[in-house]
């Protein structure tokens, strides 16, 4: 298998094994680290790719002596030096807390001149020495592991444990143009994409599915055939419009996509938990949409009849009528179950009430902004929270 070994027993089978024997306590080979002469790991785990390329599993106590010099980055050909960027501090705070998770997401490459795979006859596997060290893609896990060793024990650290991949010859070459043009191909997550892990998230998608009505929380295009449904970015919207006591503050954010990926960054957050908590029901949510589309339909009639000067509020800030009409509404009732003899009768207030209350609530509005603008319509003000606010008030702060 291309293995050479130093000293006594064999490393050229790498049987399943050896390979995951435990190493035994004390320092080992790599307690005093010299870069480019040679740098010992004893991994936990070995599995051959090619020729060229090795998969490792090496607890992380042994690597924190490669990010450790000042200049590491510089010796290792980093790309980048340690950032002092949120998600190193997530990562710093997980090695902290919880080291068994700091490992299992990514991976470690390293390009190295030569390997040397040595015997190790008391445990039955095999060291390796590694030299002419290049870190091609992980050196801010290696910082982070050599900062942990600071204030963590050898112990502390190798309870994470990291995929390493070693890389030499014409393979080294190949990773490095690969990693150093990640960046273009990787997807990056985003709250959306976390949302199906959330408890209510889940018990929705459900209740909608027994009605034969799809939820969709995930991003992407989606194959074959569909069925109408609903998505979370419009029940997040709705949902804040027809919130109960709730703030215009709320429901505005919710009228962009960084809002919305704001509030479902913090699950258990105040806003999230207003919108989408225990007393969140599949039927609230159906109906705040199904009322959020009718009042904005209306209004779109509404500014066919009537388009002059202060009447293009209705087109430029139309959520801010939704909002209004809204509060005309039994919204305490808004998540009640629909055969509760209490229920309000929302077929009857969709069809009788929601069309003459929007007319009126948008006259209001419109008043209201020509009593503060008189003379001038502009677009740029009536998008913002702050005239949201005003317009609402009827009178100028």
């Amino acid at each position: 298998m291309g293995v050479t070994c130093v000293g006594s027993g064999r490393c050229d089978g790498m049987s399943a094994f050896a390979m995951t024997q435990a190493f035994p306590g004390g320092p080992g080979p790599t307690s005093v680290p010299v870069f480019w002469s040679g740098y010992w790991l004893r991994p936990g785990y070995m599995q051959r790719v090619d020729d060229e390329q090795w998969d490792l599993r090496v607890p992380a106590g042994q690597l924190a002596g490669l990010g450790g010099a000042v200049d590491a980055a510089e010796r290792l050909g980093a790309r980048r030096e340690l950032l002092a960027s949120p998600q190193n501090a997530a990562r710093a705070h997980l090695l902290r807390e919880c080291p068994e998770l700091f490992g299992i997401v990514g991976r470690v490459v390293l390009g190295v001149d030569e390997r040397l795979w040595r015997a190790e006859p008391d445990w039955g596997g095999c060291s390796v020495e590694l030299s002419g060290i290049e870190c091609i893609d992980g050196f801010q896990t290696l910082g982070l592991l050599a900062r942990g060793a600071g204030e963590l024990s050898v112990e502390h650290l190798d309870r994470a444990v990291l995929d390493v991949r070693i890389v030499s010859g014409a393979a080294r070459a190949l990773a490095r143009v690969a990693h150093d043009e990640a960046h273009r191909h990787h997807n990056p997550t985003a709250a959306q994409d976390l949302l199906l892990r959330q408890p209510v998230m889940r018990r929705l998608v459900g209740q909608f599915e027994r009605d034969g009505i799809p939820f969709r929380l995930r991003r992407g295009e989606r194959r074959g055939p569909s069925r109408e449904g609903y998505g979370v970015d419009e029940a997040t919207t709705a949902l804040a419009f027809f919130l109960a006591g709730g703030e215009p503050a709320l429901a505005f954010q919710t009228l962009t996509p960084e809002g919305r990926e704001e509030i479902w960054r913090d699950p258990s957050g105040p806003k999230f938990r207003a919108l989408f908590g225990p007393h969140t029901e599949a039927t609230g949510v159906r109906i705040a949409i199904t009322f959020r589309r009718a009042i904005l339909r209306e209004l779109e009639g509404l500014f066919g009849e009537r388009s002059a000067n202060h009447w293009h509020l209705l087109a430029d800030a139309p959520d801010l009528v939704v909002w209004a009409v809204a509060r005309e509404l039994p919204l305490g009732a808004l998540h009640r179950d629909p055969a509760d003899p209490s229920a309000p009768e929302w077929d009857r207030i969709l069809d009788q009430r929601v069309p003459v209350l929007t007319r009126l609530t948008a006259e209001r509005l419109v008043a209201a902004y020509r009593g503060l603008r008189a003379r001038v319509y502009r677009r740029d003000e009536v998008e913002k929270l702050e005239w949201w606010v005003r317009i609402l008030g009827g009178t100028a702060s």
